[in-house]
């Protein structure tokens, strides 16, 4: 018998409320129990990493009020944080600013939403089915 599968906790900085729904209606599909909560600024992200544990990071390139390779610099140069995954998911064409500021990966956005839908399946598949993903450090550990 499989173990029982765990909820995993996702922070989505994301500003643009289509994309918002988008991404839940995805992850509601995607195979796996995923907790989501939205940033809408980085400033909000950087106050919800210190209070609650993530198992993944999931940003825009662009969100108002920042930009997330301040964000992901930041993370990265926080002890307690600096394990945790960080996918980029944008619309923008630049991976190679998100790589050069410590993201895990990139994945651009697309219309087509079965694609969309598909990306966030294999995006789950990797990073809870082949991968392991470091243990979510509560907040404030």
């Amino acid at each position: 018998m499989p173990p029982p599968r765990r909820n995993y906790t996702i922070l989505v900085v994301e500003d643009n409320p289509g994309d918002m729904h988008l991404i839940e209606e995805a992850f509601r599909e995607c195979g796996h129990r995923c907790n989501l909560k939205f940033a809408e600024t980085t400033e909000r992200a950087k106050e919800l990493l210190q209070t609650v544990g993530f198992d993944l990071v999931l940003s825009d390139m662009g969100v108002r009020n920042g930009e997330s390779a301040d964000l992901i610099r930041s993370i990265r140069s926080d002890e307690r944080l600096k394990s945790l995954p960080i996918i980029v998911l944008s619309g923008s064409p630049d991976s190679l600013r998100a790589y050069k500021a410590g993201a895990n990966a990139f994945i651009a956005k697309t219309m087509n939403m079965d694609e969309f839908f598909a990306k966030i399946r294999a995006l789950m598949h990797f990073w809870v089915d082949v991968a392991e993903l470091p243990p979510a450090r509560p907040a404030n550990s």
